[in-house]
């Protein structure tokens, strides 16, 4: 009967046991140094190595990690090592491996496959061909691994099978776990950028009584102990905006939030979100403060050039454009800034500070746009939905979009100069949205008002409108500053910034339709 390699496997696991091997110690095992950091050391002045030559200091190395490849050659056995940093080669010579502690020659070449992890301890050495190696006194196994590695070249391939058992990706693939390392490091350098500037850290309910902070469908849950159905949040925004009105006054989140909503290249039903609100802020100082975040996300990977590739456009993020003359307050060098009705103009030739609601119903649908009987309502939903139709795809190099129709945007604050509009601000880069900020709106009088237009739409069909929110009403009663607040996803920054084109792609562990293997039953949809 042929057996398979996991059979295999599983059988070394009980001979290294018959020969008094524990393939899955307890004790720590310490290194000295990385991959990396034993390539680093013998790069150094007056410490390489020539070919065939070993350390004169015979300086006494530990690397631990995984086996990506095993040679045999007689009585030398060669092993890919990796760990976090990088890979480096073991060099195992029958006749200078201790019989002492951990595995003999022979337990090496028959019982060691790709995929298990190794602790080596031994001295740098060149081979004759050149390769920087450990040349190994001791190894120890450290773990067995019974299931098949992926191969040491190809890796894995399938997508599915990447984003359904990401270890397998991360193991076999260096560019996926290249891609993940480098979105810690995205992560870490926002909160230090935030702290560094006197923001403090909060933490808001993940589930919440009363969904609300954006426009989109809640996961349902319910509490046994008080009987009530709770919702995972949409948006930390109005607990953030409580804390505000608390006496904070500037605050941030970076957290997981929740929208029952459909999965596409862009969208996950779980996502990682930023949410920073600053008092004594409009939202001309907010835009700044999102070229400053993401610019320093940029920094941490790509140093000072800020011109990256994203699928296969090339995206400038440097800051080139000047506004003082057209907004005094706004100084600097900035992106692109269109309003609303200015970005529609270019793109389409509809002019909606001219139009009355007929002709603009008329001409809408002259571009092939079906209508919602909502968006018929008024010219703030024509415009939006124009903008969302024919103009958001088009704004490929970072552009804010600003002045939206006070219709669409609830918790943001009227227009100084625009009856009609609220100070609100979208960022657009490749034709998605990347960020969405504003003035936040802190008089209580037309919050009510405007929660009470936003469950008449509920009314009328938008599940998706903005629920009443009393205690946010009081919140905003005892008194808020004039406050400037903004969301970044963070999933979407990533995927800019390494090139990927999936959000489930830089999701560690994405949302996926249970499988039969998993022994989950579930009718979810992918």
């Amino acid at each position: 009967m042929v057996r398979t390699e996991a059979e295999v496997r599983v059988q070394k696991v009980q001979q290294l046991r018959e020969q008094g091997i524990e393939p899955y110690p307890s004790q720590s095992y310490q290194r000295s140094h990385t991959a990396l950091e034993v390539k680093a050391l013998f790069s150094q002045p007056g410490k390489e190595l020539a070919p065939g030559a070993s350390d004169p200091s015979a300086q006494p190395l530990k690397v631990s990690g995984r086996i990506t490849s095993k040679r045999d050659s007689g009585s030398i056995i060669f092993i890919d090592l990796k760990d976090i940093s990088d890979k480096i080669q073991l060099k195992i010579e029958k006749k200078l491996l201790s019989t002492e502690i951990g595995l003999t020659f022979k337990q090496v070449e028959k019982l060691l496959d790709e995929g298990d992890y190794v602790g080596a301890q031994g001295i740098g050495c060149r081979t004759k061909k050149g390769e920087l190696s450990i040349q190994v006194e001791q190894l120890q196994l450290l773990s067995k691994a019974t299931i098949p590695f992926p191969d040491a070249y190809y890796g894995v391939n399938d997508p599915e099978t990447c984003r359904r058992h990401r270890e397998m990706d991360l193991a076999g693939n260096q560019a996926s776990l290249s891609r993940f390392a480098a979105r810690s490091r995205i992560v870490q350098g926002i909160r230090a950028y935030l702290c560094q500037r006197d923001f403090y850290e909060i933490e808001t309910p993940t589930l919440q009584a009363i969904y609300g902070g954006a426009a989109a469908r809640p996961f349902i849950t319910h509490h046994n102990a008080l009987d009530v159905d709770l919702y995972l949040r949409i948006a930390p925004e109005l607990f953030l905006k409580r804390a505000i009105c608390g006496g904070f006054e500037r605050v941030f989140e970076l957290g997981r939030i929740f929208r029952n909503e459909g999965i596409d290249s862009t969208h996950n039903p779980e996502f990682t979100g930023l949410e920073v609100y600053q008092a004594y802020a409009d939202y001309f100082d907010i835009i700044t403060l999102v070229e400053d975040v993401m610019s320093q996300a940029a920094e941490t990977l790509f140093g000072e050039n800020l011109e990256i590739t994203y699928q296969s456009q090339t995206i400038n993020l440097h800051r080139q454009f000047d506004y003082t003359d057209k907004y005094p307050s706004f100084s600097g060098k900035h992106w692109q800034v269109k309003t609303m009705t200015e970005a529609v103009k270019e793109q389409t030739g509809l002019d909606f500070d001219q139009l009355s609601l007929a002709e603009a119903i008329a001409a809408t649908e002259k571009l092939g746009i079906h209508l919602s009987n909502l968006e018929k309502q008024s010219l703030g939903y024509l415009l939006y939905a124009v903008f969302d139709k024919k103009v958001e795809s088009t704004l490929i190099q970072p552009t804010f979009i600003i002045d939206f129709p006070v219709e669409v945007s609830p918790l943001a604050k009227g227009h100084r100069s625009k009856p009609g509009f609220v100070e609100r601000f979208e960022l657009f880069i490749a034709g998605a949205e990347f960020s969405n900020g504003f003035s936040e709106l802190n008089d209580p009088q037309e919050q009510r008002k405007r929660f009470e237009e936003q469950l008449a739409q509920r009314k009328a069909g938008d599940d998706e409108a903005h629920p009443m929110d009393e205690d946010f009403i009081q919140a905003l009663s005892l008194g808020m500053p004039n406050c400037g607040g903004m969301g970044i996803g963070i999933d979407r920054l990533v995927m800019l910034l390494t090139d990927t084109q999936s959000i489930r792609d830089v999701v560690l562990f994405p949302t996926m339709k249970p499988t039969k293997e998993s022994g989950v039953e579930s009718s979810a949809g992918e």
